[in-house]
């Protein structure tokens, strides 16, 4: 319980601390608020700080499961599978909660705890739930999503560390 608790803590820091580092480029800040930024698509790495981000499937489906986990959706699972590679020095520990998919009308939304577990009992698949990267290595696994059936311009947001300013990757 004390891990949960501590990673609980740093997430309500990041997001009441509005999620600014020290060691930010004056070019990543100034880009922040332009609406130009950079919006990655499938197949392409994006990256933050020192987390490399690849999006190379992107899924739907009404339910998620075998008979015995079978989870239907409120909407509709979006299923991403994303590759992380670690270009720093240190180990880095990715919480898929530093992921997240906004819409074009400014709605955020949260992996399905629900989903991703009836899908990975399932088939086993890699939950990227405080997964540990090592420098120049790679982990490759699934994050759920229950997002609205007629969502328009999906984006997943990820962030290299809690902290991160985040990179964007189209999901349509």
């Amino acid at each position: 319980m004390g891990l949960i608790g501590f990673v609980v803590l740093i997430v309500i820091g990041a997001i009441a601390g509005g999620g600014k580092s020290g060691n930010q480029s004056s070019t990543n800040t100034a880009s922040r608020g332009n609406s130009q930024e950079k919006v990655y698509g499938l197949n392409e790495v994006a990256q933050d700080g020192d987390l490399a981000f690849t999006a190379t499937t992107v899924t739907t489906a009404k339910s998620l499961g075998n008979s015995y986990t079978l989870k239907n959706a409120q909407g509709m699972f979006y299923v991403v599978t994303l590759k992380i590679e670690n270009r720093g020095n240190k180990t880095a520990t990715f919480d898929s909660s530093m992921a997240k998919v906004t819409d074009d009308q400014g709605r955020e939304f949260e992996r399905s705890i629900e989903g991703q577990t009836a899908k990975g009992m399932a088939q086993g698949n890699v939950d990227l739930f405080l997964q540990q990267i090592q420098p120049s290595l790679s982990v490759t696994g699934d994050l759920v999503f229950d997002l609205p059936a007629d969502i328009k311009n999906p984006m997943l947001i990820v962030k290299g560390s809690v902290f991160g300013q985040g990179t964007k990757i189209k999901l349509q």
